[in-house]
């Protein structure tokens, strides 16, 4: 069984210990619409995988939410629609 770390960590130290990744935070504290700290329970540069483990490791916390550390990759277009406007 893994151990989940309870280091409650501003959002200044999350940003740089994990940059580009998608975040699932645990018992998040907010400022408005702004995270200001909280727990991180999983972080990844996928999404999908940084959700599922999250997930998965939610049990002792009240609240998660899931962000994006810097600055969010272009959108992926699938292939039908890439040559749609290519042509």
């Amino acid at each position: 069984m893994e151990v989940i770390e309870t280091n409650v960590l501003k959002i200044s130290e999350i940003e740089s210990q994990y940059p580009n990744q998608w975040i699932v935070l645990g018992n998040p504290v907010f400022d408005g619409m702004d995270v200001l700290e909280g727990v991180v329970i999983a972080h990844n540069t996928d999404k999908r995988i940084a959700s599922m483990e999250g997930g998965e490791r939610r049990a002792p916390f009240k609240k998660l939410t899931l962000f994006y550390v810097g600055k969010l990759p272009p959108p992926r277009r699938i292939g039908l629609l890439r040559r749609i406007k290519e042509d």
